[in-house]
């Protein structure tokens, strides 16, 4: 998945304004994580989704530092 598809879903799923960028990526961080963790997917195929979306959100997370720092 491209990243300007990441930040859609993540914009459209937090769709409160007053949420900063770094928030979103975070709580999008967290969810894909505990969803993970939990063992909250039906397929192995909705796994390895998972883990792809959560590892693109930490380059996202990085990228945003890096530009920030």
């Amino acid at each position: 998945m491209q990243e300007e598809q990441i930040l859609f879903r993540i914009h459209r799923y937090f769709q409160n304004g007053k949420m900063s960028l770094e928030d979103k990526l975070f709580y999008a961080k967290l969810i894909a994580t505990l969803d993970l963790e939990s063992g909250n997917y039906t397929e192995e195929n909705e796994k390895h989704r998972l883990e792809r979306f959560a590892a693109q959100v930490d380059q996202l997370r990085e990228k945003l530092r890096h530009r920030a720092g």
